[in-house]
């Protein structure tokens, strides 16, 4: 027994120690360039990893076997960073004007410490890397369940797209201060139960990376027609997305609002397949009155797939699981933007 026992501490030891804590070896991130809908399909069933745009633009995070990929179907790409976690390594060291994972979550306690009548920390459970998978909920009567609308906003799936949990976070703090004060404010948390999930990937967020701990991209991990992209290797695989579905499923979300950066734009379900959702009408409403008052110039709005499908995303499950209405907002063109671009 004894024997046994030291085997499997020798093996939780490398399991550990072989978990992926930042990019890919030699990952770098690529632009291609796509001139039509040939193109977009060819790009498609590479099933690279990353993001496509209505500018006709692409950026997708390759290791040297993938771009050779790319290069074999003749896509016109250039390399621009040629060494993700080269780049990234002394991020936090130099954005102070951006909240840590640990920042964020001295925050956060701190919100709930100084405004408990309208503020509550929730934790469940922790990531690979042992950080909290936390939440805020924010409302009048912040300890009961209320028949009021509940509305979830979540942020930082991709780890390195950081000023969608910084945006989540600074809007927290700015609700809890004008409660009582600012109009619409106090009637938002009067008449509606607010979450605040503010780290989907915080591993993602300490280490600079799309990825978790394990290498998955989570927002191909969840488990409405998963299909195996971003490295998932079966559906809601990993902990937190386990973690966030867990939260979700024990609460009834009129609305989900799930925060990425990279380009600025509002999209809806379906993200999996061409045809529109029964709910096309009311997603679509949405959108575009988002786009309308979001203070955004011509910020496009449309369905997930208008370009380009990918499985296994935040969104899809919202809608085909839970049925609830649910908008991927891009909130910047930069997933690291400057200072002067942050409000305080």
């Amino acid at each position: 027994m004894k024997r046994f026992a030291i085997s499997l501490f020798v093996f939780l030891i490398v399991i550990v120690a072989s978990a992926q804590q930042g990019w890919r070896d030699k990952e770098m991130e690529v632009k291609i360039t796509l001139q039509n809908q040939a193109e977009y399909e060819t790009l498609h069933s590479l099933r690279l990893n990353g993001d496509v745009y209505a500018d006709g633009s692409a950026i997708m995070y390759v290791i040297p076997g993938e771009l050779e990929k790319i290069r074999a179907v003749g896509l016109d790409y250039k390399i621009t960073k040629s060494d993700l976690n080269s780049y990234y390594t002394d991020f936090w060291n130099t954005r102070a004007e951006f909240h840590t994972y640990q920042e964020i979550i001295d925050l956060a306690d701190s919100l709930a410490d100084n405004f408990p009548d309208i503020c509550k920390k929730y934790t469940f459970g922790e990531s690979l890397g042992g950080r909290q998978l936390a939440a805020l909920k924010i409302s009048d009567n912040v300890e009961t369940d209320e028949t009021e609308a509940e509305v979830l906003m979540d942020g930082g799936i991709h780890g390195d797209e950081i000023c969608a949990a910084e945006n989540l976070i600074r809007l927290a703090r700015d609700f809890c201060i004008g409660y009582g004060t600012d109009p619409q404010i106090t009637d938002l948390i009067d008449n509606r139960e607010i979450w605040f999930y503010m780290m989907v990937n915080p591993d993602g967020r300490a280490n600079m990376t799309r990825y978790n701990n394990n290498g998955v991209d989570l927002n191909r991990d969840w488990g409405y027609m998963w299909d195996g992209w971003g490295g998932s290797p079966d559906a809601v695989s990993q902990v937190e997305t386990q973690a966030e579905r867990d939260f979700i499923l024990d609460n009834q979300f009129s609305i989900a609002i799930t925060y990425h950066a990279g380009v600025e734009m509002a999209i809806f379900p379906w993200g999996y397949r061409y045809e529109q959702a029964n709910d096309f009408a009311h997603n679509d409403f949405l959108a575009e009155l988002y786009s309308d008052v979001s203070g955004y110039d011509n910020l496009p709005h449309y369905q997930a797939t208008t370009l380009y499908p990918v499985n296994g995303s935040t969104c899809d499950y919202f809608l085909g699981i839970m049925g609830s209405c649910c908008m991927t907002m891009e909130i910047s063109s930069n997933k690291q933007p400057p200072a002067s671009q942050l409000m305080y």
